[in-house]
């Protein structure tokens, strides 16, 4: 399998290296020398590479234009489908609209490590351990030195290792180091926070024992330091709005923590964990189904059922929309209040 493997990423670099040469060989040597520096990870996305083949090669310029325009509505952040756009207008003539696509290839070149480790994220939240475990190994092989990268994998680290006491702990350790270059990321101190909850919670399954760690001072100290760590968190999260991916994904590992350390949050990210599959601006579109089926359903049951009955059950479901979407930002909101 190893050889295999390795065999693999052999061939996607021949690729990606005679792709640079066709540019050097037309006369492109600025762009051949700019593309030798895209994410390779990038370039081994299987259908991304087909689909740029398919938009380089066809002579139908119509139709490869239409094929590259396709592959950018399907990766958006992969500076492949940027190039691709940017080579079919160069065919068409269109000097000035190739620039500004290859303008944009380089942008996503760029960040496409933040974009890999956002990704790791966004499946530890779903629970895709082995999706998230497999990019990151990807990831590694090209941005290994980018604290990003380190970031998501002290992720993977937490999220997978709750029965090996040394997974958490070198996530403690990453982490730890990674607060200390970047003291106002919000995730870093969300990831820190669970991974001290859970690393001293391991082992207390039975009340005696939970008792006996909760009593003894060297958790009291933890907890202290559990505190002090959500406070920076919520006073370094950004504000959330309909379209910013990065920060729904700090707000996210946020309210993940919280239900770590909050018991009474577990519940609320059950729920959450469902809808968190849906970036936004779906996030929150699916978000408003939920609650409009609710409603929906209470307007049926109104019909039917006695004004008693039907009032405890408007007080239930009002209740429970409270808790689901104001619990956690409220908290939140008191954290960074203490923090101040």
């Amino acid at each position: 399998m190893q050889f295999g493997r390795a065999k693999s990423e052999m061939t996607a670099n021949r690729e990606f290296d005679e792709l640079a040469a066709e540019f050097e060989a037309k006369g492109w040597h600025r762009e051949a020398e700019l593309l030798k520096r895209f994410p390779r990870t990038a370039w081994d996305d299987q259908l991304v590479k087909g689909m740029f083949i398919a938009a380089v090669s066809v002579r139908d310029i119509s139709r490869a234009e239409k094929v590259a325009q396709q592959l950018v509505k399907f990766a958006p952040e992969n500076p492949f489908a940027y190039l691709a756009l940017c080579l079919v207008k160069l065919k068409q003539g269109q000097t000035v609209e190739a620039a500004k696509a290859f303008d944009r290839a380089l942008h996503f070149a760029s960040t496409f490590p933040t974009y890999r480790a956002q990704k790791i994220h966004w499946l530890c939240l779903q629970g895709k351990l082995d999706e998230a475990r497999q990019i990151l190994r990807d990831t590694m092989k090209e941005y290994a030195d980018r604290w990003e990268v380190q970031r998501a994998r002290a992720h993977v680290l937490v999220s997978s290792e709750w029965q090996a006491a040394s997974g958490v702990k070198r996530a403690i350790e990453l982490l730890e180091r990674l607060v200390r270059l970047h003291p106002d990321d919000p995730i870093t101190h969300a990831l820190l926070a669970q991974a001290i909850w859970r690393d001293e919670g391991r082992g207390a399954r039975d009340e005696g024992k939970e008792r006996q760690r909760v009593a003894s001072s060297e958790w009291r100290v933890k907890r202290k330091r559990v505190m002090e760590h959500l406070r920076l968190m919520a006073k370094n999260l950004p504000p959330l709005n309909f379209t910013d991916v990065d920060a729904f994904i700090a707000w996210q590992v946020a309210n993940q923590t919280l239900a770590e350390c909050f018991r009474w949050l577990k519940p609320n990210w059950l729920l959450e964990r469902i809808l968190v599959r849906w970036l936004p601006p779906r996030y929150f579109a699916a978000v408003g189904i939920l609650w409009g089926t609710v409603a929906v359903l209470l307007a049926i049951a109104k019909l039917f059922l006695p004004p008693t009955l039907f009032a405890l059950l408007v007080a239930v479901a009002s209740l429970a929309f409270t808790y689901n979407r104001f619990s956690a930002p409220l908290l939140i909101w008191l954290l960074a209040r203490d923090g101040k």
